[in-house]
């Protein structure tokens, strides 16, 4: 039972943490969900719709639903295929990327200060452990 404490509550302790980094002037007026979505997009990828609704997980109706907000918002801009008419891509606009950068970076002072009191051996035992429990999860979709 301490295990599973421990994950949820290190889960939801990230999700609220990350939900407070929101307040800055880049990312005023996104959600969490947003932000993903941007992150999801990539810094300078311009791909199609579809590849990244399955980076997200979601269906392509639900994705073009989160884009059409982003593009009303300034952070995505959506544009046709030179080689096929009917693919619409996403990309970042300068704002979007903006936003990847940003978070990024907050996800990098994150962990950084996260396991600053691990020695180096110890580092490498976690990251080992919570890559054998990812691969678990990853499963289970």
């Amino acid at each position: 039972m301490q295990l599973d404490d421990l994950l949820s509550s290190t889960f939801n302790s990230i999700l609220r943490i990350e939900e407070r980094s929101l307040d800055n002037r880049l990312t005023q007026g996104l959600t969490i969900t947003e932000v993903h979505t941007i992150v999801a997009v990539g810094l300078h990828e311009c791909n199609p719709m579809n590849v990244v609704a399955a980076r997200l997980n979601v269906t392509l109706a639900t994705f073009t639903t989160a884009v059409a907000k982003l593009v009303d918002k300034g952070f995505i801009e959506r544009t046709r295929s030179a080689d096929d008419r009917r693919k619409v891509l996403v990309s970042l606009t300068k704002k979007g990327r903006q936003v990847l950068r940003a978070h990024n970076l907050f996800h990098h002072q994150m962990i950084d200060e996260a396991l600053a009191g691990l020695t180096e051996e110890e580092e490498q035992v976690f990251a080992d452990a919570l890559a054998k429990v990812k691969s678990f999860f990853d499963a289970q979709e």
